[in-house]
């Protein structure tokens, strides 16, 4: 049920569907001063969420602040939710969040994380990709031996993500303190942060230092469509987070 609440709520807090409804609205209706006042509605929403300065000041509000990343973390758990359910183990459609598996793989190469646990089935209800598996053999491809990959792949939201791989981990190392760095996006690490800190993982973020966002004036004075789909995102996740709090995941 409350997977099923989550894709439907995704759905009704894209800014983007609203504005397509009043100026929907504004063309159908016949009161004319009701007419107009739905556009201008409208045109006033995509203006505010359409713009890159607004977005970015909000967004750094809700981002986990920078902490240093230490060596030697005994399991780096990525994240699903990268790539397309299209996908299949010889075809990878990767999505715009794919910076997890990437920096996954650095912080393998570097020493940072001992070993990878990928959690993840699809995120669909319709879906029965196990895409944690198909990450797997893609890490393999580039590298990274067979022994040092683990995957989970039950769970379909964030909360079960944590849970699942608490699980995965105690029957491979009972009673063991392990310590787990999380690597997902940037927007996803407070709500996916909450959810694994009700397990008995010791575990830490992987974040990145906030980068100099130029001073660009096109930006600020000319809509961008792309921002649109970013405050989905954002909405998604606040929102998400909001609804973990009030089913008790945190």
């Amino acid at each position: 049920m409350f997977f099923l609440f989550s894709k439907i709520l995704s759905f009704l807090i894209d800014p983007l569907f609203w504005v397509v409804i009043l100026f929907f609205l504004s063309i159908i209706l016949r009161t004319k001063l009701i007419k107009k006042r739905f556009f201008i509605l409208g045109f006033i929403i995509l203006l505010i969420f359409s713009n890159t300065f607004i977005y970015n000041l909000v967004n750094d509000l809700w981002l986990v602040k920078f902490e240093k990343t230490k060596k030697n973390h005994d399991y780096g758990i990525i994240l699903g939710g990268m790539i397309d359910l299209e996908s299949e183990h010889d075809n990878i459609i990767f999505l715009n969040n794919n910076d997890r598996l990437l920096n996954a793989i650095e912080l393998f190469s570097k020493g940072f994380i001992k070993k990878i646990l990928i959690t993840g089935a699809s995120g669909s209800l319709t879906s029965k990709m196990k895409e944690a598996e198909i990450l797997k053999n893609y890490l393999i491809e580039t590298g990274i031996p067979d022994s040092c990959i683990l995957t989970e792949n039950k769970s379909n939201n964030t909360y079960e993500n944590a849970m699942f791989c608490e699980g995965t981990l105690n029957n491979i190392h009972p009673n063991s303190k392990l310590s787990c760095l999380i690597i997902t996006s940037d927007f996803h690490m407070r709500r996916t942060m909450a959810c694994f800190k009700k397990t008995k993982l010791n575990v830490y973020p992987f974040t990145k230092k906030s980068k100099f966002k130029h001073f660009d004036l096109e930006k600020i004075i000319i809509p961008q469509s792309k921002i649109l789909f970013r405050w989905k995102i954002l909405f998604h996740e606040i929102i998400g987070y909001m609804s973990y709090k009030i089913f008790g995941y945190l």
